[in-house]
């Protein structure tokens, strides 16, 4: 009698094992997204639905803002997501004769510290509201010299400091947190062997530190520009980066030092693992091209202060495509699924959202949170001088 009972319990161990290591993906989410508002903004003439660089702002001037960095104009515009209508230009090229070119991302940090990244010359700048240069930031390799043949860095420990489409650049205390664009072709295994991912810089002293790479499963694979990338968030509140990696199903907390201090599943139940790149996709730019899009690729993470959730996005595959037009914001976009997940209990899935192209208009992975909800970018076919925000609750 007494081996039985044993065995019962050893069992009834195993199943609440097996459910609770298969429970984030085996049920079904119990809840989902509702849409519940949409923001319009009124784009004037020289500011495009696809900007490629944007910041969404909680607090401009008492407003809340958003903000793109209109390129060809040396400017960038802030709109009134209460009223959608512009509200500020800066036009830091027409006030500052050091900035009038190659500037790619921004920062507004307040209305007094802008940074901006003159990301080919390996430098940073942060601005005041005089449009004065209070600190330059120099990011190229002491004792690191220009490769003739290349134009880059020898230095295989080189990065770009780069923080577009759903990169990272935080300031946390005295120094800035940046994501890095490694010094290797991505579609080479060695690429993966980089720390680069995530850097920091002192604002005091000036020194570098590279804290991010590769996990271990993804190293010693050559995954190309695409999939070997990490999107970021970092919560001020709870103080953690949030980590997406674009070809990883998980998902991954990490402390300030970028340890990992939690993992959890993170993928859509029809999720297919897309495999390295082959000899043949390397060499072949079509074969390449069709890597990434007949596969799901993770993109950009969030998360939720006001309702302590994560939200992940993952690009659904694209059999589609027109090779021709991938360069196109638009034409690039894929559906999209936006799942939720709750840390309280331990990181199920809770919600499941997919949202596709249509006729109508396109959603981009350019998302961000407030007390509203989780806000989608939506962008019509039919007036391309307004831009939507699309706001979703899970319920």
């Amino acid at each position: 009698m007494k081996k039985i009972n044993i065995k019962l319990i050893l069992l009834k161990l195993i199943l609440v094992c097996m459910y609770s290591c298969a429970g984030n993906q085996s049920s079904e989410p119990e809840l989902s997204f509702k849409e519940i508002h949409t923001y319009e903004i009124h784009l004037d003439r020289f500011t495009s639905p696809v900007e490629e660089y944007f910041q969404y702002l909680s607090d401009w001037k008492g407003k809340e803002a958003y903000a793109f960095h209109v390129e060809a104009k040396g400017q960038i515009k802030l709109y009134s997501l209460e009223t959608g209508e512009l509200i500020e230009s800066i036009a830091y090229a027409e006030n500052q004769p050091n900035l009038q070119t190659g500037i790619h991302e921004f920062f507004i940090l307040n209305e007094d510290s802008i940074f901006l990244n003159r990301r080919r010359a390996y430098k940073m700048y942060l601005i005041n509201k005089e449009f004065d240069i209070v600190q330059t930031l120099d990011f190229f390799l002491e004792n690191d010299e220009i490769d003739k043949n290349t134009g880059w860095p020898k230095s295989k420990e080189a990065f770009m400091p780069v923080f577009s489409r759903n990169r990272l650049f935080r300031k946390i205390e005295d120094k800035v947190y940046v994501s890095g664009a490694p010094n290797i072709n991505a579609v080479f295994a060695e690429a993966t062997s980089v720390k680069t991912l995530l850097n920091s810089k002192s604002l005091v002293n000036g020194e570098t530190q590279s804290l991010l790479g590769f996990p271990e499963k993804l190293q010693g694979k050559g995954l190309g520009e695409y999939y070997g990338k990490v999107l970021m968030d970092y919560s001020y509140d709870e103080d953690f980066f949030l980590l997406s990696y674009a070809a990883d199903e998980k998902a991954y907390l990490a402390n300030r030092e970028l340890n990992i201090i939690e993992e959890f599943d993170a993928f859509p139940k029809n999720y297919k693992k897309a495999p390295p790149l082959s000899s043949k996709e390397i060499e072949n730019n079509d074969a390449y091209r069709s890597h990434y899009q007949n596969h799901h690729i993770f993109g950009s993470i969030h998360w939720d202060p006001f309702r302590k959730l994560i939200y992940r996005i993952v690009e659904e595959p694209n059999k589609n495509y027109k090779p021709g037009l991938l360069r196109d914001p638009i034409h690039r976009a894929r559906n999209m699924t936006i799942m939720a997940f709750d840390p309280k209990q331990n990181y199920r899935k809770i919600a499941q959202l997919l949202v596709e192209k249509s006729e109508n208009g396109t959603y981009l992975d350019r998302c961000f949170v407030n007390e509203k909800g989780f806000n989608i970018t939506y962008v019509s076919n039919e007036n391309e001088d307004k831009l939507y925000f699309k706001t979703y609750l899970v319920e």
